[in-house]
């Protein structure tokens, strides 16, 4: 078996060029973009320097304060007397009471039950003091109504105004009168002297009532 001849070589491919730096084209001046300023890096804050800078802003309006206080504090250590008597002035003027130690006074002994404040077909009495008021040992005007109680006729009632005295104990008579129906009687008595007076009307008959007691007097033993 023979080999066949081989082909003669062929002429080899050229060798690359070597790299030559080629000009950069120029870029037109109305496309250049400034490249941006960075700002330079900021030193460490001084603590110290930065307190000293507060102080400084600050002092005088600290200053002007504590002297409005001293000011404040001793006008009012001087005018402290003088705001005392003005206030006493105004004490005594009535402006405001003034506090007093006073004693409590003793009670008085209650006023004696003379009858039920109603009774039979009274369903009330009702007793008032004409103006000007009562008062002991002068004469006294008052008025006098009896109301009955609902389907009693109201007929006319005759009562007695009495008198009592709650610091020595006595009941007494002063005067009688009528209420006419529904109408008001009146009276006009002489109270005895005394300190701690009331007057009562009295209902006559079996339907004995009386009013509410009225005080006379300057309400003390």
């Amino acid at each position: 078996m023979t080999t066949a001849p081989g082909r003669p070589p062929g002429p080899r491919p050229p060798a690359p060029a070597p790299d030559v730096e080629r000009p950069v084209p120029a870029v037109p001046a109305d496309r250049l973009v400034p490249a941006p300023s960075f700002p330079p890096a900021r030193p460490p804050r001084d603590v110290r320097a930065a307190g000293a800078r507060l102080w400084r802003r600050t002092w005088p309006w600290l200053a002007a304060v504590a002297a409005v206080v001293l000011v404040v504090g001793v006008e009012l250590g001087f005018l402290r007397d003088r705001i005392e008597a003005d206030l006493a002035r105004l004490h005594a003027a009535g402006g405001a009471p003034a506090p007093t130690d006073t004693a409590a006074l003793p009670a008085l002994p209650p006023v004696p039950v003379i009858a039920p404040p109603a009774a039979g077909d009274v369903g009330a009495v009702r007793l008032r003091v004409v103006d000007p008021p009562c008062h002991p040992g002068a004469a006294c005007t008052v008025l006098v109504g009896v109301d009955r109680r609902p389907g009693a006729d109201a007929v006319p009632a005759a009562w007695t105004l009495v008198v009592a005295d709650r610091c020595r104990g006595g009941i007494a008579r002063l005067a009688t009168g009528t209420s006419p129906g529904t109408a008001y009687g009146t009276t006009t008595a002489l109270v005895p002297p005394g300190r701690a007076l009331v007057l009562v009307a009295v209902t006559d008959g079996p339907s004995r009532a009386a009013s509410a007691a009225v005080p006379i007097g300057e309400g003390s033993c």
